[in-house]
């Protein structure tokens, strides 16, 4: 009996590698095609950029007081 080795597909470098071919061919990227690539590259390099969407909180941001200005004067105040 053979011992085959089977690794599991990896979903996100066959998408790199589908649309990669697809550029470097000449042809361009549609919308979703664009969406997938960015989703696809996040997950590839989330490792070496600091933290993942899990580790991060979401906070309120706050505003610019060039932001605050504006607003103000649109107050009539």
């Amino acid at each position: 009996m053979e011992n085959n080795n089977v690794k599991p597909v990896d979903i996100t470098e066959n998408v790199l590698t589908m649309l990669g071919r697809k550029m470097s061919s000449g042809r361009d990227l549609t919308m979703s095609e664009r969406l997938m690539a960015m989703t696809a590259t996040a997950q590839t390099t989330s490792n070496r950029y600091g933290p993942g969407p899990a580790d991060m909180v979401v906070q309120q941001p706050e505003l610019p007081e060039t932001v605050k200005g504006v607003l103000a004067n649109y107050t009539g105040v």
